[in-house]
């Protein structure tokens, strides 16, 4: 995990230009660490037994106790697709923020608390937990809705899995946000580590936290699908094989697509070296819902090969 202990800890950022208006949806925080201060632990995390009935436990944080709270004008892509978030608009774009916790179960939210779960040691011997917990931090994002493309060639060459070595990585840390409102990082590790093994300190929904307790995404993970199977839009979240694969956008406006496009179909055309290509975002309905835009396919089976999040960043701005 040494790529993590690299971050700068996100706490408490407030976006200049962000105008409040009506909400498209709100619902009660009632999931652990909901008031707490960033950088806290969430509730229970000291040991205190979360209370149960017949699998139902008290405080769990879920996709139904989270808070969501979307600004009415907001581009539809947002509303349609994001939970746990709270979204305004911007005078050029949205601000986007969360909590950070995930709203699923983890080992990492430590024994005690309501979201506990066991870690998984049957995918194998190699997997092993950190010894990090995660904690509550504020995540936002001034995300542009017309970006303005740094006119690259995505290559091989640009694409090296190695930090440092072009002024166009995406920052370490927060890079992005995840539909269920979890942190997206970049697939880069510290000096000396490699992203192939600290997978295998992933839970099963293939996140970790580093020290300050920032639980992120690297890669495909069936918390976003369960948002988009709750809305209706899909059946299974087992990444590779739902009809509809998105799992966030990146804060530059580079959304993070799996193996499929918005509209169920495959992906057409060339994909640059980190699964990336630029055209009209639809649903299968026709209706555009971000036009022209530069995205990323997560899809370990296609030709790319590509399973991480992406590693260069294909717009301007990345503000955070």
């Amino acid at each position: 995990m040494r790529n993590c202990l690299l971050l700068v800890t996100v706490t408490s950022l407030v976006l200049a230009g962000c105008a409040s208006s009506a909400s498209t949806s709100s619902t009660s925080d009632a999931g652990p660490g909901a008031a707490l201060d960033a950088g806290s632990l969430p509730s229970g995390d000291a040991g205190t037994s979360a209370a149960t009935d017949a699998g139902v436990r008290a405080n769990e944080r879920t996709l139904d106790t989270c808070t969501t709270n979307i600004d009415a004008n907001a581009p539809e892509f947002y509303k349609r697709y994001f939970k746990c978030v709270t979204v305004t608009t911007t005078a050029t774009g949205v601000s986007i923020s969360s909590n950070g916790l995930p709203p699923h179960r983890s080992y990492y939210y430590g024994s005690g608390n309501a979201n506990f779960e066991d870690f998984d040691t049957t995918r194998g011997p190699q997997y092993r937990a950190n010894p990090n917990r995660i904690a509550t931090k504020t995540i936002a994002f001034g995300v542009p809705n017309t970006p303005v493309s740094r006119n690259l060639t995505v290559s091989s060459s640009l694409v090296d899995g190695t930090v440092g070595t072009s002024t166009n990585e995406y920052p370490m840390g927060p890079a992005g946000m995840a539909l269920d409102g979890v942190a997206l990082f970049n697939p880069l590790a510290a000096p000396g580590d490699n992203i192939e093994n600290e997978k295998y300190t992933f839970d099963v929904y293939d996140g970790h936290p580093p020290q300050d307790g920032s639980y992120h995404y690297h890669t495909t993970s069936k918390g976003p699908l369960e948002v988009l199977k709750k809305a209706g839009l899909i059946i299974t979240t087992t990444p590779g094989s739902a009809s509809i694969e998105l799992y966030g956008i990146m804060c530059d406006g580079t959304p993070v697509l799996g193996c499929k496009e918005l509209d169920e179909s495959s992906p057409s055309g060339s994909l640059d070296a980190q699964g990336g290509h630029a055209h009209d975002l639809n649903d299968k309905e026709g209706t555009t819902l971000l036009a022209g835009r530069y995205h990323t396919h997560l899809c370990p089976t296609s030709a790319t090969g590509r399973k991480f999040t992406p590693e260069i960043q294909y717009y301007s701005s990345c503000t955070r």
